[in-house]
């Protein structure tokens, strides 16, 4: 699927029954939407793991919540331009980063500092770290030649490739087709393909999903916008004079708005 995408077209074409490909066009094009209308209304500027550095005004506490989440490592604290070390043991000094959650993660995270305080000041403190939903380093073993690797997918679709490396940690590297040994191919799928020289070997997939909430939204969503085509403006139809259907008509189905609740960032800071 399309990057930013929360769910497929082939997802969304088996839930609404379809099999020709005349509406394709529109269905990506309605599943792009709404995934940037829930990004937007879950006030989150993405989804997918990415490295981010954060800029905050210091507020004299010992912990500040991070924008995006999960977290899934922290690179660097530092305040007024002085780096900050991670505590050794989560109770001597320096930076902590304050757990997940549950699995998968859904709360927002904050970076607490043990043994000090983040200094008051404008823009004076600077968080580099990475965020999304991401499996890190999902062991597998490399098949036989012409066999794929199916990325188990715990929590959600597969999204992205984060890259893959050897038990070993040796990173390979993605091609397009074709891979010699210590290349990998991967589709939008989440299937992964080596060379028949790897075969055997242990590897480690890491990658970004969406979580299976927020991607049967957007399927749920997109499918009653897609219905809607053939009942724009109405509000009720005549069944052969002996019932009407009644439609609800909002911006946004109270089902989805429901199950986004738990996903939505709340604090801006």
């Amino acid at each position: 699927m399309a990057r930013g995408d929360l769910v497929s077209l082939s997802a969304l074409k088996a839930h609404l029954g379809i099999q020709s490909s005349a509406d394709d066009i529109l269905l990506s094009s309605m599943i792009s939407q709404i995934s940037r209308a829930i990004c937007t209304w879950l006030n989150r500027a993405f989804l997918w793991p990415r490295d981010v550095t954060d800029i905050f005004d210091g507020n004299g506490r010992n912990r500040i919540q991070l924008r995006n989440w999960p977290v899934v490592s922290v690179a660097s604290v530092s305040i007024d331009g002085q780096k900050i070390p991670q505590s050794s043991d989560g109770q001597s000094s320096g930076w902590v980063l304050e757990p997940g959650d549950d699995e998968p993660p859904g709360a927002m995270q904050m970076v607490m500092l043990r043994g000090g305080v983040f200094s008051r000041g404008w823009q004076n403190v600077a968080i580099a770290y990475r965020a999304g939903y991401q499996i890190s380093k999902e062991q597998q073993t490399v098949p036989a030649a012409g066999a794929r690797i199916a990325a188990l997918q715990p929590y959600g679709p597969f999204a992205v490739d984060c890259g893959v490396a050897y038990a070993s940690g040796a990173a390979l590297t993605p091609v397009a087709a074709n891979p010699a040994r210590g290349q990998y191919v991967v589709d939008s799928f989440g299937d992964y393909a080596f060379a028949a020289a790897d075969a055997g070997a242990q590897v480690l997939l890491t990658y970004g999903y969406v979580p299976h909430d927020l991607a049967a939204c957007a399927l749920e969503w997109a499918a009653d916008r897609y219905r809607h085509r053939d009942r724009i403006g109405m509000v009720s139809k005549s069944l052969g004079g002996q019932e009407t259907a009644a439609y609800r008509i909002t911006a946004m189905p109270d089902f989805v708005q429901q199950s986004l609740r738990n996903f939505g960032r709340i604090i801006a800071n």
